[in-house]
């Protein structure tokens, strides 16, 4: 049971979520009373203005995004409520299982539960060094606020940062808002017998036995990931099978062919227990299992970061 210390903090987040769109509204409204019927701005125009890679807005632009977004959200153009796909699973939860559907053309991925129902969906670009990651709405509506999250690589594919908005300052009305950093990916080949595998470490800010964040990656109103805070992840390494000079690790059943991309990863301060896991099950379908301390969106990321591995 969870004690009154974390469904404190558990509530507080979501509050603070909340309360972004709050203000959002009331920001809206105190606009149009004053702009009445000069607002111009094309809504296709909003992706720009909100992007974490876009240009800086100046400052008396600022009542205009409010009204933008505000906008938007009444069109059902908004990225989405994000803490639900940040947070991970309590420590005794059991795993979760998703699938992992890449399409033809390898450029979208789409993350959905057992059942079926879509969770999220990415758009690769940049030759696979960057991902866009938008929380499915159901439809086929434009995205006209932005990816929800952003997966992005150095020239080389082997260090990866999971980035996304950062609504702890958003939902406190600060100026200059944040980039949150969810996840930090170090990718390498590793000698195991006579064969070579892909290994990765992963970092992530440390998380509370109930699956809330207890550090936040913002160097405006959290922590970085060089302080303390930081959980670390690493792939478990397969065995070198003489017999059939191949590469073998068990994957409980939940893997039927054989690929690169096929991947676990455990704690390292708690070997042993896969927290991870990652493998293919045809053409173009992985499926995905998670446990604490991994949320979905950092989950998904690593296994997106693996697509380039051959």
């Amino acid at each position: 049971a969870l004690g009154p210390a974390q469904h404190s903090l558990r509530a507080m987040m979501l509050t603070e979520e909340l309360s972004w769109y709050r203000q959002l509204a009331a920001a809206a409204v105190s606009v149009g009373n004053k702009v009445g019927s000069k607002v111009t701005s094309p809504i296709k125009d909003l992706g720009k203005r909100v992007h974490p890679e876009g240009k800086k807005p100046h400052s008396d632009t600022r009542e205009w995004r409010a009204f933008e977004l505000a906008d938007a959200m009444e069109q059902g153009l908004a990225p989405g409520l994000t803490t639900s796909f940040i947070e991970a699973l309590s420590e005794e939860a059991e795993d979760r299982r998703l699938i992992v559907q890449r399409a033809p053309d390898r450029q979208s991925f789409i993350l959905t539960e057992d059942e079926g129902k879509e969770l999220m969906i990415a758009k690769a670009s940049c030759e696979g060094k960057r991902f866009e990651l938008f929380i499915a709405s159901g439809d086929d509506r434009p995205k006209a606020l932005g990816p929800a999250f952003i997966l992005e690589s150095n020239e080389h594919k082997d260090n990866w940062k999971l980035r996304s908005r950062c609504e702890v300052c958003e939902s406190r009305g600060k100026r200059q808002c944040g980039v949150r950093e969810l996840a930090s990916m170090t990718q390498y080949m590793e000698k195991v017998g006579e064969g070579s595998a892909f290994c990765m470490d992963v970092a992530i800010p440390e998380v509370c036995p109930d699956g809330s964040s207890c550090a936040v990656w913002c160097d405006v109103c959290g922590s970085t990931a060089s302080s303390k805070g930081v959980t670390e992840l690493t792939v478990r390494r397969p065995r070198w099978n003489a017999r059939q000079k191949s590469l073998t690790l068990d994957f409980r059943g939940r893997c039927s062919m054989a690929s690169a991309k096929n991947f676990q990863m455990e704690v390292v301060e708690k070997p042993g227990k896969v927290n991870f896991l990652f493998g293919k099950v045809r053409e173009n379908k992985f499926v995905l299992d998670l446990l604490h301390p991994l949320g979905t969106v950092q989950a998904f990321a690593a296994a997106l970061s693996s697509m380039h591995w051959k």
